[in-house]
């Protein structure tokens, strides 16, 4: 047995940091969305991070204005009481609606944000790989017109 200890790193946010959007809207965690979008420790600092996390609501729940006043006037007082369905013990809306909302959070901080940690050509090989902010963005779509339940692909006839 060895005398190291390996204690997880300090969250880059403070814990309990979150992003509100309303009351119909579920709140945004700022670790959470660190760690499931992959947006490294403290590169970005959290006031930028609350920004574009705002943006990215308010393009989601201008998207969905109808549809919430809907929900609304059907006695539905949070997007959680919408639907019954559950994944992994969350509500099926609230994953998409997340996942619209740190895609689009996300795209924002690609395009404005960039790791200076990483060499070039180690910056150059992951670029290579990993998601562009029109692939989070193109995700962010995708989660709103699963909400509103709509096809993803529109098709024209000449």
């Amino acid at each position: 047995m060895s005398g190291f200890i390996a204690s997880p790193p300090e969250p880059a946010s403070a814990p309990g940091s979150k992003v509100t959007g309303g009351a119909f809207w579920p709140d945004i965690d700022l670790n959470n969305f660190r760690d499931t979008m992959r947006i490294g420790g403290s590169t970005i600092p959290d006031p930028r991070l609350i920004k574009a996390i705002e943006a990215a609501i308010i393009t989601v729940t201008a998207d969905l204005r109808e549809w919430r006043l809907d929900k609304l006037s059907e006695g539905h007082p949070s997007l959680a009481a919408v639907s019954d369905e559950e994944i992994n013990g969350e509500k099926a809306l609230v994953v998409i609606w997340k996942r619209a909302v740190m895609s689009f959070a996300t795209a924002d901080l690609m395009e404005t944000h960039r790791d200076v940690s990483a060499t070039n050509e180690g910056a150059k090989r992951a670029e290579e790989q990993l998601p562009t902010a029109a692939d989070h963005r193109r995700n962010g779509v995708h989660a709103i017109r699963d909400i509103l339940g709509v096809s993803r692909t529109t098709v024209e006839l000449i």
